[in-house]
């Protein structure tokens, strides 16, 4: 497999020409012999990466071009002419032998010499990749590897699964792309993407994983099983850092089976764009307020021991009650502020579920009504991959494994060791009843979905499929 990817900046690179400047009228040409015409000089400066240069002389006689035997990097021309004003065309392409190249060129007519010297330095040709290797899960997905280069360039893959997709241009680096297929082997492998310019190679590494599941069935085994909170929120609010406190003791007793998001209103210092979609749809008027599986409310009780067992109360109920048909697994890889997030989706029944994913970050230290200037706020919504209604992901038969890849771009104030991401998959309640089996929640129609499975990874690790 190889691809050619030219540069913008060609071997050819015109700095430096020197145009014929004067009049050439106002010169006269010498009644015998051979000179330089005005504001020529007799030392020729070739540009290292490949330029040419004008000469223009006067000669009394018929002239012709004299070159050494070593002078083959030199393209001269024309190599002869007639008496009056000549002109001279030097050129040369990128010096690449490591070291300064030098030549006499000899304009000779019958009466006179006239004698150019020729130089050029050596070009050190900028050609490194910015990362020289990658680690990615078994799904595969899009990979982005970027160079800086300044000379035409080629490549090859030594493995049929890394397919070139696209190269796009930066100013600072080419960013060539590549689509990884998903590896269904119990073990895992390795590319190398080899990038020749001609006078050196770089080495790109891929390492890729593998699901993990060894002999296990994910179609007959049951998945693990967690619940996702949502607590609607903001920092002018006075009473929210109680909710948010109930909400961390529910993770507290039930630490792998609940994750949560805080959602920041847009009048928010916080403030996230996909707010105000999921306030419409769980109508969320105040604040603060829950949703726990999106399938009930929790208010904001006085006791945060009440509102914490509610919450844990409603994603119990989700597990006994709805048992996940769903299992995640999830993966991202960062290049600077660029997100690439890849999710695989293990669809144990038929149907259309609804996929969303957001970058959520920890450890933010800002002013909050009720909690002071230095307050923490953790899992805060920051990013989302999808549309807050989720990209529907549709399969006609049960037990089909998808993935799915999103981009994004992380904003430099965000800190990239806090940040995670979130996937969670929402799917129709079909036969099943709506159960209301909690006091202290408020049940309503939401919608014909709940949330089925969620999972969290911190950004650039990934994570595997998780049974019971």
């Amino acid at each position: 497999m190889k691809n050619f990817a030219l540069l913008s900046c060609l071997l050819l690179f015109f700095a430096g020409c020197t145009e014929i400047t004067g009049n050439p009228d106002d010169e006269k040409v010498p009644e015998s012999g051979i000179e330089l015409a005005n504001g020529m000089s007799s030392s020729v400066v070739l540009h290292p990466k490949g330029s040419f240069v004008n000469i223009r002389f006067n000669s009394a006689k018929a002239w012709h071009v004299e070159l050494p035997a070593d002078a083959d990097w030199l393209e001269v021309s024309p190599l002869e002419g007639a008496a009056g004003t000549g002109r001279l065309k030097i050129k040369a392409e990128a010096n690449l032998t490591g070291q300064t190249l030098t030549a006499e060129v000899h304009v000779c007519s019958e009466d006179d010499v006239l004698e150019l010297n020729v130089s050029q330095e050596n070009f050190v040709p900028k050609f490194e990749l910015v990362e020289s290797e990658a680690e990615m899960s078994f799904m595969g997905g899009p990979l982005a590897v970027k160079l800086l280069a300044d000379m035409p360039y080629e490549y090859e893959c030594d493995a049929d699964w890394v397919i070139p997709a696209e190269t796009k241009a930066d100013d600072d680096y080419e960013e060539i792309l590549f689509e990884v297929s998903p590896n269904p082997g119990d073990e895992g492998r390795t590319a190398v993407i080899a990038f020749t310019n001609g006078a050196s190679t770089v080495n790109f590494t891929l390492t890729q994983g593998t699901d993990g599941l060894g002999s296990k069935d994910w179609k007959s085994e049951p998945f693990k099983h967690r619940s996702l909170a949502m607590r609607f929120t903001a920092t002018w609010c006075g009473y929210c850092p109680w909710m948010a406190q109930a909400f961390d003791e529910a993770k507290a007793q039930m630490p792998e089976a609940l994750e949560i998001v805080s959602l920041h209103t847009a009048d928010s210092d916080l403030g996230f764009s996909g707010t105000r979609t999921l306030q419409n749809r769980f109508r969320a008027t105040t604040l603060p307020t829950g949703v726990v599986d999106a399938r009930a409310s929790i208010p904001n009780y006085q006791s945060t021991a009440t509102t914490a067992k509610a919450v844990l109360d409603v994603a119990d109920e989700t597990q006994k009650e709805y048992p996940a048909s769903v299992g995640i697994a999830c993966a991202s890889l960062l290049g600077g502020s660029d997100l690439t997030a890849t999710v695989g989706l293990y669809l144990k029944e038929a149907g259309k579920y609804r996929l969303t994913v957001l970058v959520l970050e920890d450890d933010i230290t800002n002013y909050q009504n009720g909690g002071g200037n230095n307050y923490e706020h953790n899992d805060v919504a920051r990013l989302a991959l999808t549309s807050m209604s989720g990209e529907v992901v549709e399969v006609e038969a049960g037990g089909e494994f998808v993935v799915k890849s999103f981009t994004g771009k992380l904003r430099k104030e965000w800190i990239t060791e806090n940040l995670k991401m979130l996937v969670y998959v929402e799917k129709p309640y079909g036969s099943q009843p709506h159960k209301e089996g909690v006091e202290d929640a408020e049940y309503a129609d939401y919608g014909d979905t709940y949330i089925d499975n969620c999972c969290v990874v911190k950004l650039g690790e990934s994570s595997t499929l998780e049974f019971k």
